[in-house]
């Protein structure tokens, strides 16, 4: 993908991804929480940029040492290109840099696709929490890589994302070190 950037969420990009949002969420954050999480500690969100569009964002919650993804969007007509897997892949090896040594998450019972990018990225099903999601109401599988700061965990995460887009047609800012 020609020009795509990874960077910090800001202030300055809560309403674009609050549009966002509203295209892929029944029940999208306020304006007040996307506040406090960018304000909160522990808290990691990017966003993708092709040109000045902003096309996905992704975020995560570090408690202790669990790592738990919090929100993965994608705007519907970049789906499919790898945009969603760049995102969490950058979130999960910073996590490891921050001291991550497993990782969480919740997904639709019904997103099948979602299952498959995280179970390529290390995750596997470890419960269901019912009737989690509203609009249309489905369970959450809970979803664990437990060995994300293992040297195997790290090969995964590099090895899928070179799969997506080699290293070099990504800009990143300096937020990971």
């Amino acid at each position: 993908m020609a020009d795509l950037r990874l960077v910090s969420m800001t202030l300055a990009d809560v309403d674009h991804v609050r549009s966002l949002d509203a295209a892929c969420f029944a029940d999208p954050w306020s304006v007040a929480a996307w506040e406090r999480e960018l304000k909160s500690a522990g808290r990691r969100h990017l966003v993708a940029r092709v040109g000045d569009r902003l096309v996905g964002h992704a975020g995560t919650l570090l408690m202790l040492d669990e790592l738990h993804l919090t929100v993965v969007a994608v705007n519907p007509a970049y789906e499919g290109q790898g945009l969603a897997t760049r995102l969490c892949c950058e979130l999960l090896l910073a996590g490891r840099v921050d001291g991550a040594t497993a990782a969480t998450l919740e997904v639709r019972a019904g997103s099948l696709r979602a299952q498959r990018l995280y179970g390529r990225l290390g995750f596997v099903p470890s419960g269901v929490r019912p009737g989690y999601y509203r609009q249309p109401t489905d369970d959450a599988l809970i979803m664990w890589l437990a060995d994300l700061d293992g040297i195997e965990a790290e090969q995964r995460l590099h090895k899928v994302a070179s799969e997506v887009g080699r290293a070099d047609e990504v800009r990143k800012e300096r937020w990971l070190v």
